[in-house]
């Protein structure tokens, strides 16, 4: 039996936070194809069912183009069904409003809710606060059957700051899981749950945002003679990337640019670009942002670049003679008795004040 797990495809997402005008509509055209692609694929490789193990949505506002594309996505695939776990930003929507619900679309509710597939069970819940801390114990397999169970949520490990409810997987131990396929973290994970089972999130399909940086896709499933075997499978067309470049000692905005240059060697031009600027550089140094946005803003599909990790290389004793209120601030902060780190933190905070920077970007 081959299965395909997915989740967090967060279709018809705003998109607001880095892209805008065609930019924005492209990429969330995406997002839908790739719920498309996804079925074609599971399809193709002869898959028996698509585990969607939460957030297929992104909000309750969710488009007719949207709604008709899976809607004729899911009645295309008969001999697939879509085993579809809501998440905590799949509101109530039309999937559950349908007249007549297709046959291939299964759904879960607040209780468990198994489906069989021969010798192989797929369990599922919805998780919310009133039902958490009795559905645990309630949750009944056999140990003779392969067993899958279809939660979404964050554990203690890999919490996040979207609000969630907290899967307990002390609590699914010793229940003859085999393969506990969750969703909301929307990066790849997998690791022992005991010593018979799994847990796994396939993370996300896409990458939206800067925080969602690396490879995305789906984790792919074949079980024989009870044997769950699985296979991260990258499937995005674009990646998001998040690089680093140590601008120490840089003296200009044309150095900055031969180090960011270097930095992005490798990647393509389809994908979306952050470079976070690190080091420590002169008081007198200079770098243009603007400058270096344009510079490298058309090579890719999307570019940032952020500075709020950069410091100032401040020598104290070259101010020693400084006839100024910055020499006097300086010589000052070096006749306190502060600790070494203590005085670095204040003459960077202190200095860049003086020159009219913020203040929150020194750390």
């Amino acid at each position: 039996m081959k299965l395909l797990h997915c989740g967090d495809l967060h279709l018809d997402s705003a998109l607001s936070a880095n892209l805008d005008g065609e930019k924005k509509k492209r990429r969330k055209s995406e997002l839908l194809a790739g719920f498309v692609r996804m079925a074609e694929y599971a399809g193709e490789h002869g898959a028996e069912a698509v585990l969607i193990a939460g957030d297929l949505f992104d909000g309750r506002a969710v488009t007719k183009r949207t709604q008709n594309m899976v809607r004729e996505t899911i009645l295309r695939f008969p001999c697939l069904d879509f085993l579809y776990l809501k998440g905590n930003h799949d509101k109530e929507n039309f999937l559950e409003n349908w007249e007549e619900r297709p046959e291939n679309l299964k759904m879960f509710g607040t209780e468990w809710t198994y489906y069989r597939y021969g010798d192989v069970v797929v369990a599922g819940a919805e998780l919310a606060g009133e039902n958490a801390a009795e559905l645990y114990d309630s949750l009944v397999l056999n140990r003779n059957d392969c067993n899958i169970v279809l939660l979404h949520g964050q554990t203690e490990k890999y919490r996040s700051a979207d609000r969630a409810e907290t899967i307990e997987l002390s609590a699914l131990k010793n229940k003859n899981i085999d393969y506990l396929a969750l969703g909301h973290v929307h990066s790849y994970r997998y690791e022992a749950l005991d010593a018979r089972g799994f847990y796994c999130y396939c993370g996300c399909m896409e990458g939206r945002g800067f925080d969602e940086c690396g490879e995305k896709g789906f984790v792919w499933l074949e079980i024989e003679e009870k044997k769950i075997t699985h296979t991260f499978v990258p499937f995005a067309v674009r990646t998001v990337h998040e690089v680093s470049a140590d601008i120490s000692d840089t003296k200009n905005t044309t150095e900055v640019e031969y180090i960011i240059r270097e930095a992005l060697q490798g990647i393509a031009k389809e994908d979306l670009v952050k470079v976070e600027l690190t080091g420590k550089v002169a008081l007198n140094a200079e770098r243009d942002l603007q400058y270096l946005t344009r510079r490298f803003e058309d090579g890719f599909f999307a570019f940032k670049i952020s500075d709020r990790e950069v410091g100032l290389a401040i020598r104290p004793e070259e101010y020693e003679n400084d006839i100024s209120l910055r020499g006097e601030f300086i010589r000052y902060v070096m006749e306190q008795d502060y600790t070494e780190e203590e005085k670095r933190m204040i003459l960077e905070i202190g200095v860049r004040a003086l020159v009219g920077e913020e203040i929150e970007s020194c750390f």
